[in-house]
């Protein structure tokens, strides 16, 4: 049960009705009370009219629910068959000012959870306590309903947009995990792909010069089949004659000199490499520990294979050897290896501070050197 204070018209609408069926006199004091105003088109009011309901009173009232019809206009006090099924909790209006529904919060009633429903205001019925008849706003909230018709009630969504939105940026950020996957995915198999490609280039430079290697010993042979005919007749020759024996073998000793000093001079020429376009080939010297710490190093295939991470010193503080550090492209794992200093070729950029460095090896081959600990 509730007192009210006559004030607002917030549910006028609904509890005016009802009034108006059984006391008439309440209605002419309403009108009374209205016609108090500076006029019957008035926007504004002095005092509040009889039949008016505060909605800070009525937000709190419990409503009851009864099986049987409610067909009086009052009761004396509150019936045995109505149950307290909770209380108001907030309103709902419409746009035109009147009351769509209630929000009860119901809970511990014939064994139904707690939760919130929306009543339709259509479906309460304003019943006068005729025990306190003098006070004409005594009165109880009820509403015909079974035990079926509260377990079949939803429940109301206060958030329902929220929910919406929600649910919107859930599906947002799954979509974005899903494209960071398949991003993902792609970056590992296009750093297979590469790996890949470049293990088959490798291979295929490797079995190169497995024939090439294979076509020099073959010619080895052939020459030295060709020239046995040759040294059997010179040793005939020194059995007959010592001295044109001698004359011929320091001629031949000569010869294998200088063939060897050609193939010696052909061998540094095969070694010395030429400086890239915009480059000058410096000596180790000439640089500083920082200049040449972190260059680039490329291969004989002209690959960036590394970097140089670190430089090791001798007894007289030149540098003896480097350390490079070969791998490390898409989750490949740095090998650090040692290389003598007189096997890197370092250039530095004729118009800039560019410092590269080559090796006449490639990565395979440097990568099965032995791994350099500290």
């Amino acid at each position: 049960m509730k007192r009210l204070l006559m004030t607002t018209a917030l549910i006028a609408a609904s509890a005016t009705g009802v009034y108006a069926q059984t006391n008439t006199e309440a209605a002419a004091e309403s009108d009374a009370a209205a016609s108090m105003q500076s006029g019957s088109d008035s926007m504004f009011r002095s005092e509040p009219g009889p039949m008016e309901i505060h909605a800070s009173n009525f937000i709190g009232m419990r409503v009851y629910t009864s099986e049987n019809e409610v067909d009086q206009e009052g009761y004396e006090g509150l019936q045995d068959n109505w149950e307290d099924i909770g209380e108001i909790n907030d309103v709902v209006l419409n746009r035109d000012g009147g009351v769509d529904a209630i929000l009860v919060d119901i809970g511990g009633f014939l064994g139904i959870g707690e939760r919130q429903i929306s009543v339709d205001m259509d479906a309460i019925k304003f019943v006068s306590d005729d025990a306190t008849a003098e006070d004409e706003g005594d009165f109880f909230l009820v509403m015909n309903a079974s035990r079926a018709n509260l377990e079949e009630a939803p429940e109301y969504s206060w958030d329902r947009a929220e929910n919406d939105a929600e649910m919107a940026m859930n599906d947002a950020e799954n979509a974005a995990e899903n494209t960071a996957d398949d991003v993902a995915v792609a970056a590992d198999n296009a750093g297979d792909a590469i790996e890949s490609s470049a293990e088959e280039a490798g291979n295929e430079i490797e079995q190169a010069a497995s024939n090439v290697a294979e076509e020099t010993d073959e010619a080895v042979d052939s020459a030295e089949a060709e020239l046995q005919p040759m040294t059997d007749d010179v040793a005939s020759d020194e059995a007959v004659d010592p001295a044109a024996t001698g004359a011929a073998t320091g001629m031949a000793a000569n010869e294998t000199m200088n063939s060897d000093a050609e193939m010696a001079n052909n061998d540094a020429a095969t070694n010395e490499m030429v400086a890239d376009e915009g480059y000058t080939m410096v000596r180790a010297d000439e640089l500083t520990a920082d200049d040449l710490t972190g260059a680039r190093v490329y291969d004989s295939t002209d690959q960036w294979i590394g970097e140089v991470s670190e430089l090791l010193m001798d007894g007289s503080s030149k540098i003896d050897r480097a350390v490079v550090d070969v791998g490390g492209f898409l989750g490949i794992g740095e090998k650090p290896v040692a290389l003598a200093s007189d096997e890197l070729n370092i250039q530095r950029e004729n118009d800039g501070d560019d410092i590269r460095v080559r090796v006449n090896m490639t990565k395979e081959q440097l990568e099965s050197l032995p791994e350099y600990e500290d």
